[in-house]
């Protein structure tokens, strides 16, 4: 195990991260564009470094953590970069939830200097990860991964590791879109509603009393998981007459004159299902 690693971002979950770090006895060396993260986290415990190279130097264990791809590229491969001051066979870790081909870019960088890069976004908001419940969705080689394993299972509850590298930003991705696609499903529910004459607001409460919760706490009841891939089963008569109901809602809101996307996607979806194919 490590004792002293870089930590390069130092925002909300960047803090909530540090938090653990130094909750687990590890020296840190902390970077952030910000003067007030770093003041932050400072406070927590940090050294504070004057650029991201400068933070990653000398340290085999270097995690970067920022907001958008953009701002990853700058703090790993700008002037003043994390591999601007790595050093061969250290390993920079990359938290955020970007794109494969920005985790790449950085990958191919990062290979010419010898340092390996590992994609580990987040699951969790910035008070979770200060409670020790964040989840890392992993993405590298194999021995890589075992190797800081440990490391990360001591600031976290739970280390998925779905394949090789950029395996973790998919997962995240994929994770990230089952919460926020209920919001705008809800968002189109609730216009249907109200260019009903309903009350949006008594709509939405009846909804919240009577939910069932999030479908994908009992995914396996709708698929099977065949070759690594999820197969719809065959649909039960509650199932058919639900993907029915998406087809009424998708038809109403239609005849309101309402242009809702997910609505009309779902409703193609379970026409394709009710024909037994995958949608």
């Amino acid at each position: 195990m490590v004792d002293h690693v870089a930590l390069i971002g130092t925002g909300d979950m960047g803090q909530g991260l540090l938090d653990r770090m130094i909750k687990a006895g590890l020296k840190v060396t902390a970077f952030d564009v910000s003067k007030d993260n770093l003041d932050a986290a400072k406070s927590i415990g940090a050294e504070i470094a004057a650029s991201a190279a400068a933070a990653a130097k000398g340290q085999h264990i270097i995690h970067l953590l920022v907001r958008t791809d953009d701002q990853v590229l700058a703090a790993a491969l700008g002037p003043g970069g994390a591999l601007e001051g790595a050093e061969a066979g250290s390993i920079l870790i990359l938290h955020s939830t970007i794109m494969p081909e920005t985790t790449r870019k950085v990958a191919a960088a990062a290979e010419k200097k010898g340092v390996t890069v590992i994609d580990s976004p987040i699951t969790a908001v910035p008070r979770r990860v200060h409670a020790g419940e964040a989840t890392f969705l992993v993405g590298g080689p194999d021995d890589v991964v075992a190797e800081i394993r440990p490391h990360l299972e001591a600031l976290g509850k739970q280390v998925c590791h779905f394949g090789p590298l950029t395996s973790g930003n998919v997962a995240k991705i994929c994770k990230n879109l089952t919460n926020g696609i209920e919001r705008v499903m809800l968002s189109e529910c609730a216009r249907i509603a109200s260019a009903g004459g309903l009350d949006a607001g008594q709509f939405l409460d009846m909804a919240r009393s009577i939910s069932t919760g999030a479908a994908v706490m009992t995914w396996d009841r709708v698929f099977d998981i065949k070759d690594r891939k999820a197969v719809v089963k065959p649909l039960e008569p509650d199932d058919i007459l639900l993907s029915k109901d998406v087809q009424h809602a998708e038809a109403l809101a239609k005849s309101f004159g309402l242009d809702l996307p997910l609505t009309s996607g779902a409703a193609a979806t379970a026409r394709r299902w009710l024909e037994g194919k995958d949608g």
